[in-house]
């Protein structure tokens, strides 16, 4: 039996912001009470971050493998391999 969560989408990154917009706006009306969303805007900052850092590893990898020309072919260059 599924639940409800398995059918979920992941949250993407223009919901994040989107989110952040949000508690930026709440923030602004709360006046000096805005600090009770600090949890809330640390922890969209968090995710926001993670799903940031994830792109860019994987775009720094990709370009370090288009640029290597020992990995083009086997992955091994002939220098390693004898």
């Amino acid at each position: 039996m599924s639940t409800r969560s398995d059918k979920r989408k992941p949250v993407t990154l223009d919901e994040i912001e989107a989110g952040l917009d949000l508690v930026a706006r709440r923030m602004e009306k709360l006046g000096s009470r805005a600090d009770l969303y600090l949890p809330i805007w640390r922890a969209l900052e968090r995710e926001r971050d993670k799903r940031v850092e994830k792109h860019v590893i994987l775009a720094a990898a990709q370009a370090r493998l288009a640029r290597s020309p020992s990995t083009q072919s086997t992955g091994r260059t002939a220098a390693q391999s004898s």
